[in-house]
């Protein structure tokens, strides 16, 4: 059975790139995401292929969950999924899914079996967000900010993203897919006080996790991922206070407490309790 990860900070490593691999692993991000597109040149996939399930087995020896990101283009695809140990991949992530049918494609490839990250990264797939996020295997929608501002001409951090990510925000939540992103750059790894300004708007547009390409942001996502000492505070007296979750609607200072608030306080304290044990998160 596929489910959807509980993941919030992601990291993104090279394959055959050892020494930043034993760094991503001593770090515990929720997953480490195994680049075989943007990272690997076209003439060095066929040597990180031969490397890619070693570095799934340090992985997996870690109990952290391993991502891996293909190539777009059938034939590369093939031989990505081919070089892959398909038991030890919590999920593919499939880059500039624009419609149905990449993932049409890697859906074939595994059998159906495996979840995919839907890479959001082109003004075309705003169209076909509804029938993408529909799809019975993919697990998570991923704003790819880089390659969308290109696509525009514009910068990242210019606003124009936010449009984007509120749209991923909508898709993923009808089927409670994780939806992985923010309004920004994800090469920002000096200016962090930023970053974690973007990475918050993007939790309050409903997206729920980052994926780095940096260990310094790490830290900077779980903090900015995490609910404040005032929201934890409301949500604990929500639950306090309801009795019947079932019941009428109550009073609680000066709000009226119902099912969806009730829903967004147990939520709230579930992301807490994910971020006191992260090891947990783990496959």
């Amino acid at each position: 059975m596929i489910c959807v990860p509980d993941w919030q900070a992601l990291l993104f490593v090279p394959v055959g790139a050892e020494r930043h691999l034993a760094s991503a692993i001593r770090l515990r991000p929720d997953a480490i995401i195994l680049d075989l597109e943007d990272a690997i040149s076209p003439a060095a996939r066929p040597a990180a292929r031969a490397k890619l399930r070693q570095a799934q087995q340090l992985i997996a020896d870690a109990g952290i969950d391993c991502v891996i990101r293909i190539n777009g283009p059938l034939r590369d695809m093939l031989d990505d999924i081919t070089a892959a140990d398909l038991g030890r991949v919590a999920a593919l992530m499939v880059p500039k899914v624009e419609g149905l049918r990449a993932l049409e494609n890697v859906a074939e490839l595994t059998g159906g079996k495996v979840g995919l990250i839907a890479l959001i990264e082109t003004p075309a797939a705003l169209a076909g967000l509804p029938g993408i996020a529909a799809f019975p295997q993919v697990v998570a929608l991923m704003l790819g900010s880089e390659d969308y501002a290109a696509s525009l001409g514009v910068s990242p951090d210019g606003g124009a993203l936010t449009h984007l990510a509120a749209q991923i925000g909508v898709a993923a939540a009808p089927r409670g897919l994780l939806g992985i992103g923010f309004p920004g750059s994800l090469a920002n790894f000096r200016g962090l006080d930023r970053y974690a300004d973007q990475i918050a708007q993007g939790r309050q547009l409903g997206l729920r996790a980052v994926a780095a390409i940096h260990p310094a942001q790490l830290p900077v996502i779980r903090t900015a991922l995490t609910p404040t000492t005032a929201e934890v505070a409301w949500a604990t007296k929500v639950l306090e206070t309801v009795r019947d979750p079932e019941g009428a609607v109550i009073a609680l200072e000066g709000m009226m407490i119902d099912a969806p608030v009730i829903f967004r306080a147990r939520n709230i304290l579930r992301i807490v309790q994910h971020q006191l044990a992260p090891e947990t998160s783990g496959a």
